[in-house]
């Protein structure tokens, strides 16, 4: 959120943030569903998508779509099966869930490698915005089938791994500022260019968590943490509204984390109504 806010007051300095946010949100994501995969397989996996991600962006669509009053029925149709859509990560995910969803039921012994391939079809075929995240999903999923491993670093090792992806992202931020990485903005040399600054700093935020366990008991950040999806939900459509001045910026802020907690709040209900129960009622 700071990031999308910062790019509207002139800065370019924060604006790593927003992209190294969807990376470890997307890191998180595929590691999260590598480790319920793990315990409980396909039962339940769409049940649980459908509950806490698609429901609470139907009713976020479905409201901007009442209120703003020019949205046709068909646009709305697609906007809502994230097909096409302002919220460009709502449609990418819902990629990731699909083959995570195929590749883990079908053809579990090359997942990977299937990943993989999409992962590189990604790269060179999606929009920047995309395509810079063509691995994020990918390496959590790739760390989740390591849990063991993962489990028995130390703190020190951390430490080493977290620099090392710092001091790889910033050397490429360093190089995407080059005239003749600029030119090829809207080609894959940028995207590739960029994908080493998100998913690396987001590696290196990781590590400094894990390294100073403090930082996890934050009530403010563990409030974020909690709130985090439907705070990028609530504050998308308004933030291009703040257009440089301060004032509106802290107000959007303060406004988003009230309005985020009171719709997690209704999302927790939501989540414990069981669909696939009441399906088979009907």
């Amino acid at each position: 959120m700071v990031g999308h806010i910062s790019g509207t007051m002139g800065t370019v300095a924060l604006s790593p943030l927003g992209g190294t946010g969807v990376a470890l949100f997307l890191f998180l994501s595929g590691f999260g569903l590598n480790e319920s995969w793990k315990r409980h397989g396909a039962s339940r996996y769409w049940n649980k998508k459908i509950k806490r991600v698609f429901i609470p962006y139907f009713i976020v669509i479905s409201i901007l779509a009442i209120v703003r009053g020019r949205m046709s029925p068909y646009e709305y149709l697609l906007d809502i099966c994230g097909i096409k859509t302002s919220y460009w990560y709502i449609g990418y995910l819902l990629r990731w869930y699909l083959i995570f969803w195929l590749t883990s039921r079908f053809t579990f012994r090359y997942r990977m490698r299937i990943m993989a391939l999409c992962a590189l079809g990604f790269l060179f075929m999606l929009p920047n915005i995309e395509a810079e995240q063509s691995f994020s999903f990918i390496a959590g999923v790739w760390t989740g089938t390591s849990t063991d491993r993962v489990c028995r670093i130390t703190a020190k090792q951390m430490a080493a791994v977290g620099f090392a992806a710092f001091l790889l992202g910033t050397i490429f931020l360093a190089i995407k500022q080059l005239p003749s990485i600029r030119i090829h903005v809207d080609d894959y040399v940028y995207n590739i260019v960029q994908l080493f600054i998100k998913l690396p700093y987001a590696v290196a935020l990781m590590s400094i968590v894990w390294i100073f366990p403090i930082i996890q008991q934050s009530r403010f950040l563990l409030f974020a943490g909690a709130v985090s999806y439907e705070l990028y939900l609530v504050h998308m459509p308004f933030y291009g509204m703040v257009n440089g001045n301060l004032y509106i910026a802290i107000l959007l802020i303060a406004s988003s984390l009230c309005v985020a907690k009171l719709f997690n709040m209704l999302n927790a209900k939501i989540a414990k109504f069981d669909i696939s129960g009441y399906m088979k009622r009907a």
